[in-house]
């Protein structure tokens, strides 16, 4: 038990001094050496702690008498990680407090085990009121958001829908599939799930997505092999907006991951060329590595930094602009974020995003039309950009209404996406 907290611990310190993918950590050759049930503690402990981060703080301000930036930083995830399973887990209350006391001596700060000790012990007996009423420092601590995220929901959508929103950031997301339509189809993929009896659920809005509630399916070989992949529903949904069947040049121009690229292969016309395109050479490389196992034909990659000239002459039809953003909308999958993004991020990632349509825009043809799409919530990545950007192109003409899949209840991410035509 002590080696699984002490990963978790170690995990946390990392996420907050490296900038790292909260993913990433889980595939370290410590993580995988775990049993299956131990993995899945330890990813329980990890996403629940930076989900709950601020009430943790919350509960263990009201019993230290030491501010919580006084605090040493293993000490004070130690802490975190104890009141965590005192508070969500059905773990013995005994064994809790043991393990922490323990992971003080193992990290070497044998000084500070009385004060977890007597803290923890605290946290057992007290009955730690927490603040009802509705303003945004009292949902900040109830629903663990950060609190200027918080005030910015309140303006803009009020009491109720804020607190909804809450509420669905705190939730595990779907895991929503798409069947690979390259190396199957979806009567024989479910009827590969029926004859292992893996619950599923095929999801009929949207072609190939399919509802796993299985544990490790990703460890799965269905999975390992490339016959599917998680997608959430949102993100799928972004490409059905598209109109790619008719047309012969398509780009993704800020491909990596490669999801919504994999979905636009699957849909366009055998006759057209499909390029990707992504600044990050690295991510560009799994991307080509996906669409491998995959087994996508026609895969042209080219890294490029669309904040400069680009490298293609001869004009696109249809481009995706699926730019890098904050990834605030994204809070149930990757909790670490409403931590680890500032309200001064926003504008640099403004400034950012909007540069990329502009050069995307640049070499669609007319006629053409661009998706762009973040997994933000905030008007600075989404709304915005596109108003400045329509006000000072004369030549773009917004199709349609913008899509969001927030704030109202919605089974996906908050994604947000706008259809541009060149007039």
């Amino acid at each position: 038990m002590s080696q699984t907290r002490f990963l978790v611990i170690r995990f946390l310190e990392r996420i907050f001094r490296e900038p790292i993918h909260l993913n990433a950590l889980t595939q370290g050759r410590d993580f995988l050496s775990l049993s299956l049930r131990d993995r899945r503690l330890v990813t329980q402990l990890l996403y629940g702690i930076l989900r709950n981060r601020k009430l943790l703080d919350y509960y263990i301000g009201q019993l230290s008498n030491r501010p919580l930036d006084k605090l040493d930083e293993t000490v004070l995830w130690i802490v975190r990680l104890g009141v965590y399973q005192l508070h969500f887990l059905r773990i013995p209350d005994r064994a809790a407090v043991h393990e922490s006391v323990s992971l003080c001596r193992k990290f070497k700060k044998t000084s500070a085990a009385s004060f977890v000790n007597a803290l923890l012990r605290g946290f057992q007996r007290e009955d730690i009121l927490l603040p009802h009423d509705n303003s945004a420092h009292s949902l900040a601590i109830r629903f663990s958001h950060p609190e200027w995220l918080v005030v910015r929901y309140l303006k803009r959508y009020g009491v109720k829908l804020t607190k909804n929103l809450l509420q669905r950031n705190n939730q595990l997301p779907t895991p929503f599939l798409w069947v690979n339509s390259f190396k199957t189809n979806l009567v024989d993929f479910c009827s590969q799930l029926d004859a292992e009896s893996i619950p599923y659920e095929v999801y009929p809005q949207l072609p190939n997505c399919v509802i796993v509630n299985y544990p490790n399916f990703s460890r799965h070989i269905l999975y390992q092999q490339g016959y599917c992949f998680f997608m959430d529903l949102a993100s799928q949904e972004i490409v059905e907006l598209s109109q790619v069947e008719n047309k012969l040049r398509i780009g993704d121009f800020c491909c990596a991951p490669g999801g919504k690229s994999v979905l636009l292969a699957s849909r366009k016309n055998a006759n057209a060329s499909f390029f990707c395109s992504d600044v990050n050479l690295s991510r560009l490389k799994d991307t080509r590595k996906r669409f491998e196992l995959y087994e996508i034909p026609d895969r042209n990659f080219v890294q490029a930094d669309f904040q400069f000239t680009g490298p293609f002459q001869k004009p696109f039809d249809f481009v995706l602009m699926d730019v890098p953003c904050s990834g605030l909308g994204t809070l149930r999958s990757n909790p670490d974020i409403r931590w680890r993004c500032s309200e001064q991020d926003l504008k640099r990632l403004h400034n950012l995003q909007f540069n990329l349509l502009k050069k995307g825009f640049d070499i669609l043809q007319q006629g053409g039309e661009l998706i762009y799409s973040t997994c933000s919530t905030e008007p600075e990545e989404n709304e915005w950009v596109i108003q400045k950007f329509l006000s000072e192109e004369p030549r773009a003409i917004l199709k349609g209404k913008f899509y969001r899949s927030f704030p109202e209840f919605h089974l996906g991410d908050c994604f947000f996406a706008a259809q541009i035509e060149h007039n």
